[in-house]
């Protein structure tokens, strides 16, 4: 009977202890959500900052004469905090090789976005395609 309760009693704790654990993840601000735009998905992780991203729009600038172009990302974030803020805007693609290659940007480029105003930002990821990938990251990061 004691050895029930004892068992009991730690398997309790251990649920305390992962819950507890659960909550700070998403106190200090880190939150995720998937987004789909044409043939990618988009996965896109909130680090330490209210915000949200209302869509992503992943095309190909190819310059006159070449094949490959570079990536780029139309990112639309929406300041849900209540103070002005500003954010470091990062999008990566993954290669054929399994490796990501990706570039940031300050959003707004100037100032802070006013608490529930929007904007679009472009990121340019430096990934050099001739198609869009299908897995694409965006962080959205305080600034530096």
């Amino acid at each position: 009977m004691k050895r029930q309760r004892y068992v009991g009693t730690l398997a309790g704790l251990i649920l305390m202890i992962g819950l507890g654990a659960a909550s700070r993840l998403y106190a200090d601000g880190t939150n995720e959500k998937t987004l789909n735009a044409e043939s990618s998905k988009i996965q896109v992780r909130y680090l330490g900052v209210k915000a949200d991203v209302l869509s992503v729009k992943p095309y190909i600038k190819v310059k006159e004469g070449k094949k490959k172009g570079n990536l780029w990302l139309d990112v639309v974030v929406k300041n849900t905090g209540s103070n002005p803020q500003a954010y470091n805007i990062f999008g990566q693609a993954q290669t054929m090789s399994g490796g990501w290659v990706g570039g940031s940007i300050k959003a707004p480029k100037k100032g802070e976005l006013e608490p529930g105003k929007e904007t679009t930002i472009n990121v340019n990821t430096r990934y050099e395609t001739e198609t869009v990938p299908k897995e694409i990251r965006v962080e959205v990061l305080p600034p530096e």
